[in-house]
């Protein structure tokens, strides 16, 4: 298949790596920086300064990877060049306020849009999923849980959130995992959240980023059970549970370490399954496990579990165009995701 790519900076470079392995070419670049521009003409790719011109080469699909400020309007101009068109777009699909003109924009739109939300693909969580129905648990508390230390990113200028704060950066992928185990565990009631500062050591001195450091949110899901969602960007753990990962509860400054977990208990049964997501010590990247817990030992043990999600998530989506399977992240689940995630904001 033939793409033209929307955009040339860090989440292109991953889908251009995850798709060639599909056997996808890119056959064109479209970017309104100057800069990346020519880095992608130095990688040898053909750039465009319009979608009349890509449109010509007639692409199998379209391949979205700029910030959410631009996906409603590239859409818009997608549907009016290519009324057919298959595209794929990096999550969020847009901006809460922006909804209700998305689907005004996508209405009656015959073609394919698939939203790439990495962890819908996971294996990971569909193993803690099939094993807690297999087990007949009635969840009572589940926890999705992602930390990692990123000091040293924010010195060298990472981006942060003054929305959403320490929630921004996981936030939609931990909802994400708790959607994928089922409807029942939507918000019922909604806890008031638990925000901690983040404090930073600089050449120039000490400062303080507040909400930055780490966030809680609790709520009480449709089902009764209770639904944690925990994020630290100074890498203080809070859910640790054993198994691939020796005892610890701050991850060193490192771009390796995180700590990337989903679980479901079942008090009444002293059971838990909990899910450990890429990159887990001892295994490949990609590569996941899921523990099973009965009265706090370890049941049972199973990794490798193959769990690459964006490539996962690139090839279920080229299937789909190539009608092989069904969507795997719709229009509609990338809106629930963030409807949620605006419902969760405050």
């Amino acid at each position: 298949m033939k793409c033209i790519r929307i955009g040339y900076g860090h989440v292109a470079e991953w889908h251009e790596k995850k798709l060639t392995e599909e056997d996808v070419t890119t056959i064109g670049v479209i970017d309104i920086d100057e800069n990346k521009r020519k880095l992608a003409l130095e990688a040898g790719f053909q750039v465009f300064s319009s979608y009349e011109e890509a449109f010509k080469l007639k692409p199998d699909f379209w391949d979205i990877c700029v910030s959410t400020d631009f996906h409603l309007d590239i859409l818009q101009t997608i549907r009016s060049l290519d009324f057919h068109a298959n595209i794929i777009v990096e999550k969020p699909i847009c901006h809460f306020f922006q909804i209700n003109t998305l689907k005004k924009v996508l209405e009656n739109f015959p073609g394919k849009i698939v939203v790439n939300e990495n962890y819908v693909s996971s294996n990971v969580t569909k193993n803690v999923r099939e094993i807690s129905t297999s087990l007949n648990l009635k969840p009572t508390r589940i926890i999705s849980e992602m930390s990692k230390n990123r000091t040293a990113d924010i010195r060298k200028g990472r981006f942060l959130d003054q929305e959403f704060f320490a929630f921004g950066y996981e936030g939609s992928h931990m909802i994400t995992n708790i959607l994928e185990l089922g409807e029942e565990y939507f918000p019922a009631e909604i806890k008031n959240p638990h925000y901690g500062d983040m404090h930073i050591t600089m050449p120039n001195g000490k400062i303080c980023l507040p909400k930055q450091g780490r966030v809680e949110k609790k709520y009480i899901s449709k089902s009764g059970a209770e639904v944690i969602l925990y994020t630290s960007m100074a890498g203080d753990i809070k859910y640790y549970y054993p198994g691939p990962f020796s005892f610890f509860d701050k991850i060193v400054e490192d771009n390796n370490t995180r700590y990337r977990i989903l679980a479901v208990e079942d008090e009444k049964k002293c059971m838990a399954v909990v899910g450990f997501y890429e990159p887990v010590p001892g295994l490949n990247r990609g590569e996941g496990t899921v523990v099973v817990f009965e009265k706090g030992d370890i049941k049972e043990y199973i990794a490798p579990i193959y769990d690459d999600t964006m490539g996962l998530s690139l090839k279920n989506a080229i299937h789909y165009f190539l009608e092989k399977r069904d969507n795997p992240c719709t229009v509609d689940m990338a809106i629930e995701i963030v409807e949620l995630f605006h419902l969760l904001k405050r």
